[in-house]
């Protein structure tokens, strides 16, 4: 497997000026993998999953809805937490769907030519996480943990975004078929258990 520096169709997710962000909504399911050569060859840090498909969410920004799409292939150490936070906060929880999209806004700047650092976007990536856990039912003191230790901790992971190993090829055509996990039916009133089988 093959790490490079973007993905097929690189976007700019930022918006050039904002003052209000809200009404966060998930749209897709998010489907992380670890292919047997991370097992193998330990690529990056021992703890590297790689996004499988596109992973879909919106926010409104200024009154404007707006699709951020995490693109395929994304490398993620999932949720990145300063030592002294790790007490609370691990690196799974309801809080990982937003730390994937907070990934990829942290590093989504090195892709574009000629846009660089800019504080700006870097405080839209925190305040679209925010509302991302808010979106996922985190508990408020949570929510605000993590925030705090991206606001406070996060500015070099953002100014040295891994833009040569941001993204890896993942070279396995059986990889593209999306995994659908169907919903189980939704039933009020009484739990119906079924009888065991004879025998």
């Amino acid at each position: 497997m093959q790490l490079h520096a973007a993905p097929p169709r690189p976007a700019n997710p930022y918006p050039e000026e904002w003052t209000d962000l809200r009404c966060f909504e998930y749209l897709s399911a998010l489907s992380l993998i670890r292919p047997v050569s991370n097992l193998i060859d330990r690529l990056g840090d021992d703890g590297d999953y790689i996004l499988q498909h596109d992973f879909d969410c919106a926010v409104t920004i200024d009154g404007d809805r707006r699709v951020l799409t995490a693109p395929r292939g994304l490398v993620t150490d999932l949720t990145s937490v300063p030592p002294i936070f790790r007490l609370v906060v691990g690196r799974v929880g309801p809080w990982l769907e937003a730390a994937i999209i907070h990934d990829y806004l942290y590093v989504a700047w090195a892709l574009i030519e000629g846009h660089g650092v800019r504080p700006r976007d870097r405080l839209f990536a925190d305040r679209v996480m925010l509302l991302a856990m808010e979106a996922a039912a985190v508990r408020p003191w949570r929510r605000y943990v993590i925030y705090w230790g991206v606001r406070l901790f996060g500015g070099r992971a953002y100014r040295r975004a891994p833009r040569e190993t941001a993204f890896a090829d993942l070279g396995d055509s059986r990889l593209e078929t999306p995994m659908v996990v169907p919903a189980a039916p939704v039933q009020s009133g009484t739990l119906s258990i079924p009888d065991p089988p004879n025998g």
